[in-house]
């Protein structure tokens, strides 16, 4: 019997051969001579140099001081660790209330920390609307969610991950080995000192300035104040539980989570060496490991992005798995709830609208998944036009407070774009708002020619702030129709995304990090076309060029990492303070010295007016800044005040105590920028106060090789100066405006 049973048995059919879309002799001479030529050009801008990776790799350099701050960073990591498992856990909890299932351990918890991401930048924002943002009700908040998450990890564990084993061969292990050199790279640099210009005007300086005040609080020369700030809330939530570390943290946690849902996305929809590949060529790109280094925006959105799509991808497949049997199950998926599929439009329209909290171009992204839930059903248009429009009101939620609050302040919901429709207010300079936006998006004037040209110029190096990018986006994407890609709704998904986001950009900027919520949908395309059926040979090839790229993007990450300094106070061989009061490689003219000497040796209702810098996240009690895209808070007052005395009355009126001067940014920044831009009476009227009421009570020299270029100084206001006291040495007349004049 059982020989008949084995005789009877009926082999499987062999699955079809796929057809190659174009014949080889045609594929092969195309990616040769595109694929020499682009790389050709790349290499011979960017070749990287053995002699400077033997001296990154030097070990000597980075042992003599480890062992002073190993403590201190492995402490910083475990607080990481709790904080970014409470977001887990309460995205968890969320998650499961509204009845989602997931398809393993990975895709739950990457979509559990985005949701748990929004729900306490939610939640930091009403404290800091009511004026309640202070340690322990974000404590409280932490605690709870620690709690919570502990107690159901061990009633309902993580489900495991989906599918069998996979057999990886020597390449994937060499992504395998990118990926994580890569990650522990950007490690290094969440945990060294906070030097990002940006993070020190504003994604760090803004939140933090609303700790200090306990809420949201009006920065009337600062306009980057009036952007969109969700991740703010999580950046103001970290700065009281912790400092700057844990806020770095939350960026670099968004990264590696991306990573996870691009490894996720490629399990579930194409397989886990897609995805793995796929997070390889993302995340080696120069502009994503920089990124992670300081506490900024890109990462976050690019996060809160791919999980937009991923959310809008599911919603599909589990309608398409409803509608295969009466069940709509299979063996390796979960069993939709009913109306479950909605429920991941819903989601993905959460994360759009998150994305648009941390950056208004985060509506590229919601213009995206919405393409591609459109044409994922363009059979039902009336049904599409409906769900949507209930989309945009979800997504609405979580961007509507930073458009009111806009308004309130600005009279702009979507200030300082626009001003030319609902007007600028009293603190506002046109032209400075028009400079930002040109400075922002670097773009001339649009002709289909440049258009077309701008992916080769950023890729080649030719764009400003666009250097190191990767070579991988404009090699393969463009030739990517000629490969037999795998069929099915996830990749049209994806190239829809991605063009759509591309689209977006490239209308609105060339800085390709802005371009940063489109590298995984990318990432995932090239990929999936890498490892789909036909023409073996050449993916062979594109592999090992793809594997050298992204080597290539984590020598470049590198070398910046070392020439920044960045690995100095990381290592112990350079105190975190005396780093932060030098000017370094992209940190220029530090200000440091000056806010450290205000947080430890003035009074706890000092106020302190800067001039001459805009780089004020150091501070730790209330200050008046001026950003370059503003007027000018000195000039201001002194052109509306009468006299000199007048002048100290209405600094004094408004709780000022110290101004700190930072004179060879004040040159910088008054010729390239316009900031002091007063007439001769208000110039005399500022003169005139401070030979009567300025007197100095701290310097600082920054000195390099032996020679002084900066001086920091600290001047604490007085009714009369002391008996006999001379004024204080007028910097801004004798060497500041001299300087600015002799332009």
């Amino acid at each position: 019997m059982a020989k008949k049973h084995k005789k009877d048995r009926v082999k499987p059919e062999p699955a079809p051969a796929v057809k190659d879309r174009f014949p080889g002799w045609l594929v092969w001479p195309v990616f040769a001579a595109w694929g020499i030529f682009v790389l050709k050009n790349y290499y011979s801008r960017f070749a990287p140099d053995l002699g400077r990776l033997f001296s990154i790799l030097s070990p000597e350099q980075y042992t003599a001081g480890i062992f002073s701050v190993l403590p201190g960073h492995l402490f910083n990591i475990l607080a990481a660790a709790v904080f970014l498992f409470c977001c887990f856990s309460a995205g968890r909890a969320a998650l499961k209330a509204a009845g989602f299932r997931f398809a393993g351990a990975l895709e739950e918890t990457v979509f559990s920390c985005g949701a748990g991401f929004g729900l306490l930048a939610v939640y930091v924002f009403l404290l800091a609307a009511f004026g309640l943002l202070y340690f322990w009700p974000v404590a409280v908040f932490m605690v709870l969610a620690l709690a919570a998450g502990t107690w159901s990890l061990l009633k309902e564990p993580l489900p495991p991950a989906g599918g069998g084993p996979v057999v990886f061969g020597p390449a994937d292990f060499a992504a395998l080995a990118v990926l994580l050199l890569a990650m522990l790279l950007n490690l290094a640099g969440t945990l060294s000192p906070e030097i990002f210009y940006d993070a020190l005007v504003y994604h760090l300086a803004v939140p933090n300035y609303y700790a200090i005040r306990h809420g949201i609080t009006p920065m009337p020369y600062n306009f980057y104040s009036n952007l969109p700030f969700s991740h703010g809330m999580l950046y103001s939530a970290a700065l009281l539980l912790k400092g700057e570390i844990l806020a770095k943290f939350i960026n670099y946690g968004a990264g590696i989570f991306t990573a996870g849902a691009v490894l996720a996305i490629g399990a579930r929809y194409f397989s886990l060496r897609t995805g793995l590949w796929a997070a390889a060529i993302f995340y080696t790109v120069g502009h994503a490991m920089f990124s992670a280094w300081s506490a900024g925006t890109e990462a976050l959105l690019m996060f809160f992005s791919t999980l937009a799509v991923y959310a809008v991808l599911n919603r599909t497949d589990d309608e398409s798995r409803s509608a295969q049997d009466g069940t709509g199950r299979d063996s390796s998926s979960p069993a939709p709830l009913p109306g479950a599929d909605m429920r991941w439009l819903w989601l993905a329209a959460c994360f759009c609208g998150l994305s648009m909290g941390v950056k208004y171009t985060g509506l590229f992204t919601a213009v995206g998944v919405m393409l591609a839930y459109a044409w994922s059903h363009r059979s039902k248009p009336l049904a599409v036009i409906k769900n949507l429009a209930l989309f945009t009101l979800i997504a609405a939620v979580f961007v509507a407070p930073w458009l009111v609050k806009n308004y309130l302040y600005k009279g702009n919901p979507v200030y300082p774009f626009a001003p030319g429709l609902f007007g600028v207010d009293q603190y506002s300079d046109p032209q400075k708002l028009t400079n930002f936006i040109a400075n922002a998006s670097q773009l001339g004037p649009l002709k289909p020619l440049s258009w077309l040209l701008t992916p080769w110029k950023v890729t080649m190096g030719q764009v400003g702030n666009s250097e190191y990018f990767s070579p991988l986006f404009i090699l393969l994407l463009p030739g990517a129709f000629l490969l037999s890609g795998p069929a099915g709704a996830a990749l049209s998904g994806l190239w829809i995304f991605f063009l759509a986001v591309w689209g977006g950009w490239s209308v609105s900027s060339s800085m390709v990090r802005f371009l940063m919520p489109a590298y995984p949908a990318a990432g995932l395309i090239m990929a999936a076309y890498l490892f789909s059926p036909g023409h073996k040979a050449l993916k062979i090839v594109l592999k090992a060029a793809a594997l050298a790229v992204c080597f290539t993007g984590l020598y470049w990450a590198g070398l910046i990492f070392y020439s920044q300094g960045r690995w100095r106070p990381l290592t112990g061989a350079l105190p975190a303070e005396e780093y932060l009061a030098h000017t370094q490689p992209t940190y220029p003219y530090s200000c440091y010295s000056g806010i450290k000497f205000i947080n430890e040796k003035t009074g706890p209702d000092s106020k302190t007016l800067m001039i001459g810098d805009e780089k004020s996240f150091y501070f730790k009690k209330d200050y008046i800044v001026s950003s370059v895209y503003d007027k000018t808070a000195i000039v201001e007052y002194s052109a509306a005040s009468k006299d000199g005395d007048d002048l100290y009355a209405r600094l004094k009126a408004d709780g000022v105590t110290h101004i700190l001067l930072n004179t060879a940014d004040a040159i910088r920044l008054g010729r390239d920028y316009r900031m002091f831009y007063w007439d001769e009476r208000a110039r005399g009227v500022f003169y005139t106060f401070w030979e009567r009421h300025a007197r100095e009570v701290f310097t600082f020299d920054d000195a390099q090789n032996g020679r002084a270029f900066n001086r920091i100084a600290v001047y604490e206001l007085m009714d009369k100066l002391p008996a006999g006291a001379p004024p204080a040495f007028n910097v801004m007349k004798e060497v500041i405006m001299k300087n600015i004049d002799a332009k």
